[in-house]
């Protein structure tokens, strides 16, 4: 699901969006543009969309992809520790900035 879809139909989200300048391997690689974005439900932990604009993209939507096949929570990928240096690293950033949930 895109920001757009959800809005379309009116499921309430959290958002977190990454610029592709804050993931260590964009750095060594000099592959800065882009950005990583999530969309999480409101109320829990489930990944209900991902977007992805920069090199590699197509392995780190994959790795997203299978967490979401596999009902993963966010928190699994936040927590994980991934192989380092790689782009997929950049997803505990990125899930890490996801506001908390409303009480």
């Amino acid at each position: 699901m895109s920001e757009a879809e959800g809005r379309q139909r009116g499921a309430a989200v959290r958002i977190a969006k990454l610029p592709m300048s804050e993931v260590l391997r964009a750095h060594t690689t000099g592959e800065t543009a882009g950005f990583m974005k999530v969309l999480v439900e409101a109320s829990g932990d489930r990944i209900l969309g991902f977007t992805m604009l920069g090199a590699e993209a197509g392995e780190v939507v994959a790795a997203v992809q299978t967490a979401m096949l596999g009902g993963l929570p966010y928190t699994a990928l936040r927590d994980a520790i991934l192989a380092h240096p790689t782009m997929a690293e950049g997803l505990n950033t990125l899930f890490a900035t996801i506001p908390p949930t409303a009480h």
